[in-house]
């Protein structure tokens, strides 16, 4: 038998797209970071006063964090809105250096790949175990 070539199909978004969905990604993690904001608020007032004043360090350190995904959300955003949508580029390989599986599974599917259910049932979420 002889051997057959492979076609291997490289999958290739428009870069307006792709910011467009690191946008939403960006407001992901600022939501996730207001909840984390939220859970250290509650922590504070069961929490003896002597160690308030490093979590009240924490907390305004969360609240920055959570400023600047917002910040970079919106020029993400902004910027997804002046890019040419015939401006193409190649995501596979990109995508496929993401450690947190759900995460890449979502833009993968997001940006035209097949989705692999990762973030279905149960187990979804993006965990990476070190």
């Amino acid at each position: 038998m002889g051997a057959q070539a492979q076609t291997v199909e490289v999958l290739e978004a428009g870069v307006s797209s792709m910011v467009g969905v690191l946008a939403w990604e960006i407001e992901l993690a600022g939501a996730r970071c207001m909840k984390l904001d939220t859970l250290v608020g509650e922590l504070m007032h069961i929490l003896p006063l002597e160690h308030r004043e490093k979590l009240v360090e924490g907390m305004h350190t969360v609240d920055l964090l959570g400023q600047q995904l917002t910040a970079l959300s919106t020029f993400a955003r902004n910027l997804s809105g002046e890019i040419p949508e015939t401006l193409m580029a190649p995501v596979q390989d990109a995508l496929g250096d993401i450690t947190l599986g759900a995460l890449a599974d979502r833009m993968f599917s997001a940006l035209g790949g097949e989705e692999k259910g990762l973030n279905d049932g149960d187990e979804a979420g993006d965990l990476d175990l070190f």
